[in-house]
């Protein structure tokens, strides 16, 4: 897609995922969320990288260990 290029702050991101941006921070620091580019002290996030990293995170069975019956 034309705007996988598109850069993201921080906000913008929080906004897509529909979590506050500190959840977008805290995941960034552990190195659990999407990957990221730094500018200086600038942050931002590939519109590309974010969908690929949802995408592989996909998951197609329930993780709650229980079996339905």
């Amino acid at each position: 897609m034309a705007d996988d290029d598109t850069l993201l702050t921080t906000e913008q991101l929080a906004a897509l995922r529909n979590v506050p941006p500190n959840r977008i921070e805290k995941e960034r620091l552990k190195g659990d969320g999407p990957p990221f580019l730094k500018d200086g002290r600038l942050v931002r996030y590939r519109l590309g990288d974010y969908r690929r990293w949802v995408s592989e995170r996909q998951r197609f069975q329930s993780t709650s260990g229980t079996e339905a019956a």
